[in-house]
Formats: structure tokens, sequence, C-alpha cells
């Protein structure tokens, strides 16, 4: 015997040991020989410990094994009496047999179907794919509230007094991108840079000093320069949708890919069935007697 498998060995005993110390249950097969401890017992149910052998590896200690098994049988021991008073309650008229065929026919639907999808779908969505979707469900996706994809900083006051910032701001973004980006970077303490991602209008407004931006005064490609007594905000909106209008492809793209795999799933359910159907309808082992 190797080195590793005498120590793992000697553990093993070790552990077994102390489980039947704890237990005050270890029982003999017919040849004497030690056989698996007795956990717990709960009216018919019975735990052993090579029911949970497998949840107890990588312990060091033969001590640390067996608080291990003692939560263990704890919880199964709370879980056992939750069903002897399930079972009791169970109504009498259920016919719980087949509750678990219907139950066993679903999973394995469900298995087959999840396989077959796995099996066929193809995973990949063109823009062309996205671009169809838009054309052909754009009614379907009106806001329930405007949303602002843009450019929007908070910087404090007051303004060194060679900053440039408010100057550059004035044909932003058209001249002086990089000289205002650069600026934010060092001195902004809100920076919204990244102009592929949509904002909830409202939340936008809420950054502002209270009552002094409305919906209906953001427009796309007009800045917006507010200030209170510590701080300027700035928001240049490139685009600007309301409340009721039709949202556009950027802000439903992973949405639209999300339905369009569905679809493909379906598609491919529906397509095999159908295929099984007809493969087998003719099969002798196949009778409708309704016809």
């Amino acid at each position: 015997m190797r080195k590793d498998q005498l120590v793992w060995a000697c553990f093993y005993c070790t552990a077994i040991l102390l489980l039947a110390a704890a237990c005050g249950r270890l029982t003999t097969d017919k040849d004497g020989i030690p056989a698996t401890p007795l956990l717990a017992q709960v009216f018919n149910y019975t735990l052993y410990y090579d029911d949970i052998d497998e949840l107890l590896q990588g312990f060091s200690t033969p001590q640390d094994s067996l608080q291990q098994v003692r939560s263990i049988t704890e919880h199964w021991v709370r879980d056992r009496l939750l069903l002897v008073e399930a079972e009791k309650k169970f109504p009498k008229d259920v016919n719980l047999n087949k509750l678990l065929e219907d139950y066993r026919q679903s999973l394995l639907r469900h298995f087959f179907e999840q396989q077959t999808i796995a099996e066929h779908l193809d995973t990949t969505i063109t823009e062309q794919n996205l671009q169809d979707y838009y054309a052909n469900n754009r009614e379907q996706h009106k806001l329930e509230s405007g949303i602002i994809r843009g450019y929007f900083f908070k910087i404090a006051k007051p303004l060194n007094r060679n900053d440039k910032i408010l100057q550059w701001w004035r044909t932003f973004p058209d001249q002086h991108l990089d000289d205002v980006l650069r600026y934010m970077n060092r001195q902004a303490l809100n920076n919204w840079a990244d102009t592929s991602q949509w904002h909830e209008m409202q939340l936008v407004i809420q950054l502002f000093p209270l009552h002094t931006l409305s919906p209906q005064t953001i427009r796309s490609k007009r800045s917006v320069v507010r200030e209170d007594r510590d701080y300027i905000y700035l928001l240049y909106p490139l685009e600007v949708y309301y409340e009721q209008d039709i949202a556009p492809l950027s802000h439903i793209r992973e949405q639209a890919a999300r339905f369009i795999l569905h679809q493909r799933e379906l598609e491919i359910l529906e397509r095999i069935k159908k295929e099984i159907y007809d493969r087998d309808i003719q099969d002798t082992r196949v009778k409708i007697y309704t016809e």
C-alpha cells in the first residue's frame, strides 16, 4: 500500500471510530466487520455515514470531518421531520403515483427539448436579423418613459481661472471633443462619456438641481448648462426619445436577440416533433383507436 493510501485509510478509520463513539451506533455485517455508522433515524427514514461520504472530501482532520457530519445530520433531521409532517397532511384523494409519473414525463420532455436545442440551435445573430426583427416589431416597443444617449458631466466650482471648459463646451462635441474628455477625466465628479449607453430621462433630470431641467427642455444635439452654488452641470444629448416614442434598435438589441433565439428554439422543436411523428406514426406499435 502506498504511503498516501495508508494515510487516507488511517484518516478514514479514525473518522469512523469518532463517528461511532459520537453516534453510539456502529453495526457489523455478517462477518463481524464494522459497517457504516448510523447517523440518525427519523421515523422510517435512516441516514448512514455512507449516504454523505462524498460530501466530506477536503477535511484535514477527523475532528473537522466530524463537525461537518454533525451539521449535515442536523440539516437532514430537520428536513425529514418536515417531510413526515407533509406526508401527514398530504390529501388522501390525490394520486401520488400519477403526480410522480407526470413529473417524470415532464422531466424527460424538458431534457429532450434542451438537448435538441443544444444540438441544433444556431446562436449567430446578424445585424440583418436584428434589422428584420425591428422592422416587423417596432410597435411593440413603445417607451414607457423617456431615454437619453449622450454626454453628462458634473464639475465642482469654483473653476480655475485658466480653465477653458465652458469655452470649449460652446462648440462641443463638433470641436474640442478630446479637450473636454481629457478635462473631465481629471476633474468631473460625474463623467458619462460612454455614448453607447442609454439612460432613463428621469434619472438624468434628478442629477440636476431641483426644478432646473424638464423633459420638454431636453432636445437632441442641444447642450444644457446648469449651475448651483457648488457645481456646474453639463449635458449634451446625442439622441432623445420621449414617452410613447418607438424605442431605437440600439436600446432593445439584447431583447431583440433573445426573442430571435427563442423563436428559433420553437421552430427547431416543432420541426423535430414533426419529424418524429412522420417517422414513427406508421410503426405497428403505434395505434390510434379513435379513427
